[in-house]
């Protein structure tokens, strides 16, 4: 297959746009290093909010997902002990939390 020369020219802009476009949302939703954080757990038996608090996460409000919980706290403090107990951790974009608790 042979491909003419301007249209070689635009293989490299085509594929950072559509590069651009598959990670956007992955950055929209990367929890922030301090700041609101959207947790979602995966085992519901398990009280969310108590396992925040213990970490040092202090309550914002409710996710608009389930069971979701926003709190603020840091990430590095949070990760490990809420992985491991199955609580995602995502940023707190407005539109997954309402304007009143997005960081």
């Amino acid at each position: 297959m042979v491909i003419s020369r301007s249209a070689r020219r635009w293989v490299p802009v085509t594929i950072q746009i559509a590069g651009a476009l598959l990670l956007a949302p992955i950055i929209a939703i990367a929890p922030p290093r301090d700041g609101n954080l959207l947790l979602i757990s995966l085992a519901s038996r398990q009280s969310t909010a108590a396992i925040a608090v213990a970490q040092g996460a202090m309550i914002v409000g409710r996710g608009r997902f389930g069971d979701s919980l926003i709190v603020r706290g840091r990430f590095a403090t949070l990760a490990w002990p809420l992985l491991g107990r199955g609580i995602l951790i995502f940023g707190a974009p407005r539109l997954l939390c309402g304007d009143e608790v997005a960081a």
